[in-house]
């Protein structure tokens, strides 16, 4: 579960900003609050604000942070455009830092890179009344040192793996906890920490497709009840999904005979149960699986029913693109929906109805079994409503006058629960929407094609 985000000296942050989903007041809907000892978090948080305001962009920090933990690449294969409207910030360090808990643990993990290069790296143990130090690490004129807990440091195995760290083992590009993690032998603090970036925090951008979509519908029965229940509920006209299977040869067919001989090796052997595969007819993928003695490409279609109760198949790609994208989303929100997982949409509105979103977001929101969260960059002034939220999960991003961008939760507004909030939003009482010029004032019709410019 994140609890906060900080970032610094990246794209439109200049100076240290912050996001979190910590409680605030009016204190309502205590099911929208999840309680972790002392510690309340919120399940949910919707952000808005103008285009170029930093809503995306602070999507793409989080993103950025779990990408360079988990990935095999080092940071210099990264992109860190510092903020570039204050002289001097191409000479200062991007700071990315995350407040998250893992099975029970507040953990506190963030860096600062400079030149490509990790400057400083730390992970703690967040307590009520004193942080404890899992690592720290620092490089300066290329040498690095280390920082550890005692206890990791307890036996001559932990403290000569530090040493080599320290002296060989750690390039100045790589973040300790990634290699940590790798390592034969991992210490809990930093499992559980990497295992918050790669398994419990998602991240989806308009581009994103769904991951994993046909073999939890293939695999999982209480998934594909969950989607069968589901789709109808949202009168697009599918009534389920279902699976169609095709030979390998032919689903393949000559063209692509290697891939087909590689899967059909690769299953046979036992080496893999599964194998991943391009559905032609669809952006999402298909799967090959062993059937009897023969392997079968299974992949995904949908079904709809005319008034006589007759039923008809349709490709997914022939789908609208409303209910493409809501397709995107479903095996993220089922994974949020039972376990502890923090899944982040930048743009959550493209393409699907606003009453449709707004009642899928409803529905997560009110439901006290919920128990993960869900937060989300959006334009859609309908979501904002105090029956469905709570002020303080309702976020604004806006450019300050130096061009940074700055985040404030509605709770920081006196004002009543009942207040119309998407109207006061609409007339600028909360900021965070576009300034316009006065369009009446443009006289676009002088540049047409045929007339010259003025």
């Amino acid at each position: 579960m994140l609890v906060r985000f900080v970032v610094s000296n990246y794209l439109s942050f200049g100076e240290e900003t912050e996001f979190n989903m910590l409680t605030g007041a009016p204190r309502r809907f205590k099911e929208h609050v999840y309680q972790y000892g002392d510690l309340e978090l919120l399940k949910t948080a919707a952000i808005y604000g103008p285009n170029g305001a930093g809503k995306s962009n602070l999507v793409k920090a989080i993103a950025l942070l779990k990408d360079i933990v988990t990935g095999e690449e080092g940071v210099d294969q990264y992109s860190f455009e510092p903020f570039r409207l204050k002289t001097g910030m191409d000479k200062e360090p991007t700071h990315l830092e995350a407040e998250f808990i893992s099975e029970d643990i507040v953990y506190n993990y963030g860096l600062e890179i400079l030149n490509h290069k990790i400057k400083e790296e730390w992970l703690y143990r967040t307590g009520k009344v004193k942080d404890e130090l899992v690592f720290k690490r620092t490089t300066q004129d290329g040498i690095t040192k280390i920082e550890a807990n005692k206890h990791l440091l307890e036996n001559e195995e932990g403290r000569l793996r530090f040493k080599l760290y320290e002296e060989e083992l750690l390039p100045d590009t790589k973040p300790l906890l990634g290699m940590l993690a790798g390592a034969k032998r991992v210490f809990d603090d930093v499992k559980k920490s990497y295992s918050w970036f790669d398994e419990k925090l998602m991240i989806l951008d308009p581009s994103t497709m769904a991951d994993g979509l046909s073999l939890q519908y293939h695999t999982t029965p209480v998934f594909k009840n969950f989607v069968d229940t589901l789709l109808p509920s949202l009168k697009t006209g599918i009534t389920k999904l279902d699976m169609v299977s095709v030979e390998i040869d032919r689903y393949f067919g000559e063209d692509d005979w290697e891939q087909s001989e590689d899967i059909k090796r690769t299953l046979r052997n036992g080496k893999a149960e599964y194998g991943v595969v391009k559905d032609k007819n669809s952006d999402h993928a298909a799967i090959a699986v062993k059937e009897g003695d023969k392997i079968v490409v299974k992949r995904l279609i949908t079904t709809h029913e005319d008034q006589e109760g007759k039923i008809y198949s349709f490709e997914i790609k022939e789908e609208s693109d409303g209910t493409q994208r809501v397709l995107d989303f479903v095996p993220a929100l089922f994974d949020i929906i039972n376990n502890n997982e923090t899944l982040i949409i930048d743009e959550i509105n493209q393409s699907i109805h606003p009453y449709l979103l707004k009642e899928l977001v409803a529905k997560f929101v009110n439901d006290p079994n919920t128990l993960g969260q869900l937060i989300f960059t959006t334009h859609e002034s309908n979501l904002l409503d105090q029956e469905i939220f709570r002020q303080d999960e309702i976020w604004f991003a806006e450019k300050k006058p130096s061009g940074e961008t700055a985040f404030y939760p509605l709770s920081d507004f006196d004002i009543r629960y009942d207040l119309d909030i998407r109207k006061g939003y609409l007339n600028g009482r909360f900021g965070a929407i576009p300034f316009l010029g006065n369009f009446k004032d443009l006289k676009w019709d002088k540049y047409g094609a045929d007339k010259q410019a003025v």
